[in-house]
């Protein structure tokens, strides 16, 4: 076993010998990759927000909220004249109670028949018409019931009430205005929930989701993201896409910055990259040779992709020299960078 360790050393310090005679060395990949930072514009938008507005006609009495300010569930953000929906609810009721005399009046006909029909006094005929009658006033009854809940439902929406917990974002009504049912009052947006929305190039969607990390940069803060969903649709001005993200921290809306994600496939420095024979490529040892790799998404003065292993042995110090004139040692790979494994 201490042979075969001694022979693996004197093995490497050979072939490492062989490069520094060749005058080059190596790095391995893991060393010089890079990952690019992507960047998209985005912004913070309310998951909820609402246009509230009247639900019944009426003289706007009282707006109590302003614009900015924070409201609660249920907090009163507009109140409309109720004087005629109390007059209606009053009247339902009313007649709610004249049908139910009218219901109890007939409750004892139909007893007093019953106890005649027992002694002959009337006939089957005169019952049943007893029955019937009392049956009609029970549904009258029903209706008038109902009538007394709309009226109060109407009364109810006289108030206008926040659906959720909110910031007013703008007044549209003010105090004095008739509304009628649809009249817009003002724009509500939940202060709870936000979303982080950005408009990603459909070149860099599958950068983004292998990510695992996204950050929103906005006046010198910076928040940890979770990526929800992408829109399937790509928008055909500018070939982008939706993304969609929830913030670890509150984000008022409207807020407005940058996604930004690091990309999860190395990239070879520009650095790296070469021309030899017209083809951009760079160079990668192999038993302890300077082979060139060619990169056909190589572009000068820029990183490039690679799915090179991460202990891709990359020529460092030197590799300018290796190619020009004559160089023993400098090979062509008869594979591309683009289409091959590990180096």
């Amino acid at each position: 076993m201490m042979r075969f360790v001694c022979l693996a050393v004197m093995l490497s310090a050979l072939l490492s010998g062989v490069a520094t005679a060749a005058g080059w060395s190596t790095r391995p990949l893991s060393e010089v990759a890079v990952y690019p930072e992507f960047r998209a514009s985005a912004h913070v938008v309310a998951v909820d927000e609402a246009r509230i507005a009247a639900e019944v006609s009426g003289r706007i009495e009282s707006l109590p909220t302003r614009v900015g300010q924070a409201v609660a569930k249920g907090a009163e953000l507009a109140r409309i004249d109720a004087a005629a929906y109390r007059i209606e609810v009053e009247r339902a009721a009313a007649q709610s109670r004249l049908v139910g005399d009218r219901v109890r009046l007939a409750e004892a006909q139909l007893d007093q028949a019953r106890a005649l029909a027992s002694k002959g006094f009337i006939s089957a005929d005169a019952l049943r018409i007893r029955e019937t009658e009392l049956a009609v006033l029970k549904s009258e009854l029903d209706a008038a019931r109902q009538e007394v809940a709309a009226a109060r439902l109407q009364l109810a929406r006289t108030t206008v009430r926040a659906p959720f917990a909110g910031v007013v974002r703008e007044r549209i009504a003010s105090v004095g205005d008739l509304a009628v049912p649809g009249t817009p009052l003002l724009v509500l947006s939940a202060s709870a929930d936000s979303e982080v929305r950005a408009r990603v190039p459909t070149a860099q969607i599958e950068s983004l989701r292998a990510a695992g990390k996204w950050q929103f940069v906005a006046g010198g803060t910076t928040s940890r993201l979770t990526l929800l969903r992408v829109s399937a649709v790509v928008e055909a001005a500018g070939q982008a896409r939706n993304a969609v993200f929830s913030s670890a921290t509150p984000l008022p809306a409207g807020l407005a910055g940058e996604v930004r994600w690091t990309g999860a496939t190395p990239h070879l420095p520009a650095g790296y990259v070469q021309q030899r024979g017209g083809a951009l490529g760079a160079y990668v040892e192999r038993g302890g040779r300077a082979v060139f790799i060619e990169l056909p998404d190589a572009q000068v003065g820029r990183p490039v992709a690679v799915n090179w292993t991460p202990d891709t042995r990359i020529v460092d110090e030197g590799r300018f020299s290796i190619g020009l004139g004559r160089d023993l040692h400098d090979e062509r790979a008869p594979e591309t960078g683009g289409e091959g494994g590990g180096a």
